[in-house]
């Protein structure tokens, strides 16, 4: 289902820039074990949930006849905690383990990336 979102992104882009910067000019400690779907897109869900971040879609994919599809962050999070059980309990999936995904890129490509990246 399509959702509308509203809100400035610019806040967003001004921090995630300062943020890398603060990285590469080694301000900031890199976490040993990162994981990009717990450690970024969980956390942005839970901004938005507590109302200190404006809503704004996580994705958003729009198909060459105009299809859209639109889920915010904690939409995409919980998609991908369900896909990324799937591949570890029913699939055997473990970290460390290589997935190759032979899909065109449609909305569930990506869930799968992400699920990927939660699964380890």
């Amino acid at each position: 289902p399509c959702r509308s979102f509203h809100g400035n992104t610019r806040l967003l882009t001004s921090q995630i820039v300062s943020y890398y910067e603060s990285i590469n000019q080694c301000k900031q400690e890199l976490p040993e074990y990162f994981n990009f779907a717990s450690d970024v897109l969980d956390e942005w869900a839970r901004l938005e949930k507590d109302g200190r971040k404006p809503a704004n879609p996580a994705f958003w994919w729009v198909s060459d006849e105009g299809e859209e599809v639109k889920w915010s962050f904690e939409e995409l999070g919980s998609l991908s905690r369900k896909a990324a059980n799937v591949l570890c309990e029913a699939c055997g999936l473990q970290r460390g383990d290589r997935v190759i995904a032979v899909l065109p890129r449609v909305p569930e490509w990506w869930l799968l990336n992400v699920a990927c990246m939660r699964a380890g």
